[in-house]
């Protein structure tokens, strides 16, 4: 089973600008002159929603993370 989640509709709901609440999810995100963070952020990209919730990301997190 797949969790598939909508990014606008989830940002609307919560009425704010969304924010990682992981400490590695905002590294990683920053970090756009570090390419092995870029590579671990395109790795993170390829697995679904599903498997990043497993590995203890939370929905704000994988929205961060994917956008």
């Amino acid at each position: 089973m797949t969790i598939q989640f909508s990014r606008r509709g989830i940002a609307a709901r919560l009425g704010r600008p969304l924010k990682a609440r992981s400490s590695l999810v905002r590294r990683l995100v920053r970090a756009h002159d570090d390419p092995g963070k870029q590579r671990i952020r395109a790795w993170l990209r390829e697995l679904d929603d599903e498997q990043l919730a497993r590995l203890g990301l939370m929905l704000e997190d994988i929205l961060v993370l994917r956008h």
